[in-house]
């Protein structure tokens, strides 16, 4: 960097505009495209899942696939969405932006505010944001982060969430009794509401994703032959503390909203992340 600030001004022009031409000006035009969709009034298609599996949990079929529904997250988050649901989608997406507004230093604030996955993740009304929210927290050594983490991993589980949770139960033993704890509860609970063989079903066959036309990730191309190298990076950047990467690397498909976890590198780490810190 300090090389590059010594050369003449069109040689740095020259340096930055490859990165204008391919991450700035795509971004800005994709962020105003999901912008516009949300200003135009079309809906927060994830959302309305959400808001139809609350229903489905008590009325029946909430692990039925089909062309204009799917829910893959736990029936006990079912419930959640369900008592949530009268909030409305403004206001579920205008919670999206105060996600964004309490991540812990400015600079993530503000990439997430002008980054395409976070509109996007505004615009489908999903929940990435909040995921990202949680884990920078965690980072910062936070018990509530840590505490919002493990719940959204056991009800809303995602491949891109293990690095992350592997390093909470490393880093943080004084937290390996208590997501024991959690676990088992969920567990005993999604039993008991009868839906939990149909949501291993689903999970089991979720990677139908990397299909997708929204899957951005190298599995578009290879497949699951992704996660042969997809696995050991993550191990590997996750044994170096390079958790927003190791969940990007450990997740099968990129869904453009999964692209808000690299954030997570600039979440500033706490000098101990011992127990009471």
């Amino acid at each position: 960097m300090a090389r590059l600030r010594s050369q003449p001004r069109w040689v740095q022009a020259a340096a930055v505009l490859p990165i204008l031409v391919l991450v700035v000006v795509p971004n800005l035009y994709l962020s105003g495209r999901s912008m516009g969709t949300i200003l135009a009034g079309g809906a927060a298609v994830d959302w309305h899942h959400f808001v139809e599996a609350g229903r489905r949990a008590t009325d029946g079929g909430l692990y039925d696939i089909a062309s204009d529904y799917g829910f893959r997250y736990s029936p006990i988050a079912a419930y959640a969405f369900a008592f949530i649901a009268p909030m409305g989608e403004l206001v579920w997406r205008l919670f999206h932006v105060v996600a964004a507004v309490a991540l812990p230093s400015w600079p993530m604030r503000l990439i997430a505010l002008v980054a395409w996955p976070f509109w996007f993740d505004v615009e489908a009304g999903n929940v990435l944001v909040f995921v990202l929210l949680a884990a920078a927290w965690v980072v910062r050594g936070s018990n509530a982060g840590i505490a919002a983490f493990v719940v959204m991993s056991l009800l809303m589980p995602r491949p891109l969430m293990v690095p992350i949770l592997i390093w909470i139960l490393w880093t943080r033993p004084d937290w390996r009794i208590p997501f024991a704890v959690l676990f088992g509860v969920h567990v005993t609970v999604v039993m008991l509401t009868g839906w939990g063989p149909a949501w291993l079903s689903v999970l089991i066959g979720s990677g139908d994703e990397i299909g997708s036309p929204l899957n951005l990730g190298p599995s578009r191309w290879i497949g699951l032959w992704w996660l042969v190298i997809g696995i050991p990076l993550a191990a590997w950047l996750t044994l170096r503390g390079r958790l927003g990467w190791a969940s990007i690397a450990a997740s099968p498909y990129w869904l453009p909203y999964y692209l808000l976890m690299p954030i997570l590198e600039l979440a500033s780490k706490r000098p101990s992340n011992r127990a009471g810190t």
